[in-house]
């Protein structure tokens, strides 16, 4: 499998059903999809999610590049653009107005070293993802071990995010040329 932009692994709505296996849940962030890519030849890319419609951001944000330049050759990240004044923010941060600043939480690791990591389970490409140091506005997203699904929701919501996403640690990464795959290994819950 080559590197280049993928449709991005969606999730589906979570209806209460039973959860088998080990699960976790990371905040809900009200952003826009973003992956980032850094190919063999040290290029830096930032696409959105619905590549039927090409959305090379690069250009608005080659300002972020610089604090890239460390990842590894052949790596791509699932992430979520976000602002300091939230959704309404991101289109400030692509055309540098000034009336946001970026916030960029990165969630998964899709490839390393020109090496498909989707075929590990989420447990592993989260170790991975950790032993990689980003500087802010980069953070990796924090998770934790779901036991209680209304719980967390509560916790995500009292902190200001829009609810919860709920992950099956053993999953794979499922990608597509084309179209984004929703997954049953991955809930959302809206508050």
């Amino acid at each position: 499998m080559e590197l280049s932009p993928i449709f991005p692994m969606q999730p589906i709505p979570y209806f209460g059903e039973e959860l088998i296996g080990e699960w976790i849940f990371e905040p809900k962030i009200d952003g826009w999809r973003l992956q980032i890519i850094k190919y063999e030849n040290e290029k830096i890319e930032f696409w959105g999610r619905r590549l039927e419609k090409n959305p090379n951001w690069t250009q608005h944000l080659l300002y972020l590049i610089s604090y890239l330049r460390h990842l590894p050759n052949g790596t791509l990240l699932d992430a979520e653009l976000y602002s300091t004044k939230g959704r309404r923010g991101i289109p400030s941060v692509l055309a540098r107005t000034k009336f946001a600043d970026p916030i960029i939480y990165i969630f998964d690791i899709i490839f390393l070293n020109n090496m498909f990591l989707g075929d590990k389970p989420l447990k592993e490409r989260k170790k991975i993802l950790e032993s990689i140091y980003f500087n802010p506005p980069f953070y990796l997203l924090e998770y934790k071990i779901l036991k209680d699904w209304e719980k967390a929701l509560k916790e995500c919501l009292n902190k200001g995010f829009e609810g919860i996403v709920i992950k099956n640690l053993a999953s794979p990464y499922i990608i597509s040329k084309n179209a984004p795959i929703a997954t049953h290994y991955w809930r959302k819950i809206k508050g």
